[in-house]
């Protein structure tokens, strides 16, 4: 199991260039605002088109979540996931291109979490 304290040197192992002004050495043992700053990396990759960094986020992501303890699952919902409204393109084409690198478990909870939200 993953605890919210290996969070942040799993991040910064799996995608080393998160480290730097991104993500400021502060935030090193508050996994809420590490798994934001990973949640802006990974905002950052696909509005720029990076669909293979996007991916590997997005496998980082669901090992987090499939591996995690409650509060580690609980963040990986509550912030991760519940970011990926805030950066899904509004072109079909690209939508579908994003929706088809998101591992399944992490769309599924996603797809609970809009149709909950009642959008």
């Amino acid at each position: 199991m993953i605890t919210q304290y290996e969070v942040t040197s799993l991040l910064k192992e799996e995608l080393p260039r998160l480290t730097g002004d991104s993500y400021p050495s502060r935030f090193a043992m508050d996994v809420y605002k590490s798994v934001q700053c990973f949640s802006d990396y990974t905002k950052q990759a696909v509005e720029d088109h990076n669909f293979n960094l996007a991916q590997k986020c997005f496998h980082v992501a669901e090992g987090l979540y499939r591996d995690g303890d409650a509060i580690v699952k609980n963040v990986i919902e509550n912030v991760f996931v519940f970011s990926i409204t805030s950066f899904m393109p509004k072109d079909r084409i690209q939508k579908l291109i994003l929706q088809s690198i998101i591992p399944a478990s992490l769309y599924t909870v996603y797809v609970k979490q809009v149709m909950g939200s009642g959008c």
